[in-house]
């Protein structure tokens, strides 16, 4: 690919000059808001500083602060999702189009994951040259994470990193016309933390009508957490840095420091055996619900906005999980006894998948899949269940040969195959290809992309939308079909529980 600099657009703050990739022009490290640090710490996003001349737009945004975690066990791939390089001018946009001039095509904003602790929507897994390839828009959003994000410190200063994003999306309202974006036609998607984004800003009164669809890959509904909840993890970072649980308290603290300290006070929270079915959330940086930001959520309002919405999850969503957990080499019937009690698992959900179609007899297999299900595939299910507006369910079951036969369809697996770019993972050499295996099928790249990039720009995803009488559901592999109800003997035995 040839790559030229020259390509000019004006913004509302000034001109900014990115490159041209053959026929696409790419525009990094664009702000959307000045940097949220010294006098603007702890505070909602403010607009940037305009600027006189032309901004230069070729080199990567840089990330919010995060903690490096590509030496922990199954997080060695996430480098590839994380940024290069972390600082202040952190509320950016990486921006890929069509020939600005060209248009107006559909929008896509990208939320990335990381259950707000990680991530960058800059970062070289979230390439958009394929979406404008296929005539979209492609936007990526770097929003604040952690400490700086998702702590909670009472009304005004709570769901920063969410107030981020709402930033972002009314910046492309005002300025992606000049990029040859359509305004009036922008798809929000993310995945894991950032598809718990997207419901977010379903449920959230400041983004209505900053979108009209939205993708929401591998989330939960329901996962933010009261400002009592809030509070007490927010105390409890606190006690861990010596301060006290305040703005002023936590800004006493080098930011190297407290970025630094994020990853003992994570590694903590995850500890089942210490906080029980708390921490099967993954993260202690959560929305917090019952705020001027998020009044309510899509569990109780799932229709608040009457966006259409595709949403799904992988068949192993948590094999990463225990992985990460040291986990892999078994696990013995007290912790498995111990796990199901923690997340409510009755006799009746255990038999679901024992003499059911997926005929799980080990104590590890069923760990992942009761883990899986109470997490991410029964939450998405009630969601959609609950929906009168357009939904469409798909799952995701092409499996990796990281992991063992019958659990390789990991979180965040599909990502490369929304993305129907196999080629920056691959490039990674053995992590890559212990992740995709050599010959990742590429109809499924295919099928997945064309299916997100049809419903940019039709509404329309290529396969019936879902309802309580046949429950059709898209499942993805190597041969993708519709399929009425493939949950169905697991979320009958769920919904009993409930």
């Amino acid at each position: 690919m040839s790559v030229t600099t020259g390509v000019q657009v004006t913004t509302e703050y000034g001109v900014i000059e990115g490159a041209l990739h053959d026929d696409l022009a790419l525009f990094r490290g664009v702000p959307f808001a000045a940097p949220p640090f010294g006098s603007r710490r702890f505070l909602p996003p403010h607009p940037p500083e305009k600027w006189e001349g032309v901004r230069q737009a070729t080199v990567r945004g840089v990330g919010a602060y995060q903690p490096d975690v590509s030496h922990m066990e199954g997080m060695e791939i996430d480098a590839l999702s994380n940024p290069e390089v972390q600082g202040d001018d952190c509320l950016t946009l990486e921006i890929w189009t069509p020939k600005p001039g060209s248009g107006p095509h559909p929008v896509m904003v990208w939320i990335h994951g990381g259950g707000y602790m990680f991530g960058s929507g800059s970062a070289p897994a979230y390439s958009g040259k394929t979406f404008a390839r296929d005539g979209i828009v492609h936007v990526g959003i770097n929003y604040r994470l952690g400490l700086d994000g998702f702590i909670y410190l009472g009304e005004g200063r709570d769901n920063l990193g969410l107030r981020d994003q709402v930033a972002a999306l009314e910046w492309v309202q005002r300025n992606i016309a000049a990029f040859g974006g359509d305004p009036a036609n922008v798809t929000i998607f993310g995945q894991s933390g950032g598809a718990v984004s997207v419901m977010n800003l379903l449920a959230m009164p400041s983004a209505k009508g900053l979108f009209v669809r939205a993708i929401a890959e591998s989330g939960n509904p329901g996962s933010a957490v009261t400002p009592a909840e809030a509070t007490k993890w927010t105390k409890r970072f606190a006690k861990r840095l010596g301060v006290a649980p305040t703005a002023e308290g936590f800004a006493s603290v080098p930011i190297e420091k407290s970025t630094a300290e994020e990853t003992p006070f994570i590694l903590d929270f995850i500890n089942p055996l210490k906080h029980g079915s708390t921490a099967f959330w993954i993260s202690p940086f959560r929305a917090v619900l019952g705020t001027p930001t998020l009044p309510e959520n899509l569990v109780t309002t799932p229709n608040l906005h009457g966006v259409p919405l595709i949403t799904g999850t992988t068949r192993n969503e948590t094999i990463g999980f225990l992985k990460t957990l040291g986990r892999m080499d078994g696990i013995n019937p007290f912790i498995g006894w111990f796990f199901r009690r923690a997340m409510g698992v009755t006799s009746a959900i255990r038999r679901a998948y024992r003499t059911g179609p997926r005929q799980i007899t080990n104590t590890f297999a069923e760990v992942e899949a009761v883990w899986t299900d109470w997490g991410f595939r029964m939450p998405t299910i009630d969601l959609v269940e609950k929906r009168s507006d357009p939904t469409w369910l798909y799952e995701f079951h092409w499996e990796s040969p990281q992991f063992p036969a019958g659990l390789g369809s990991a979180h965040a697996l599909e990502t490369p195959f929304v993305r129907d770019d196999f080629a920056t993972i691959l490039d990674a050499g053995k992590m890559g290809e212990d992740l995709l295996g050599l010959t990742p099928p590429q109809s499924l790249a295919n099928s997945i992309h064309s299916a997100w990039v049809a419903f940019a720009k039709t509404g329309d995803p290529g396969w019936p939308k879902y309802d309580t009488t046949e429950r059709k559901t898209m499942v993805f592999n190597t041969t993708s079909e519709v399929v009425n109800d493939p949950a169905s003997p697991e979320r009958e035995a769920w919904a009993a529980k409930r």
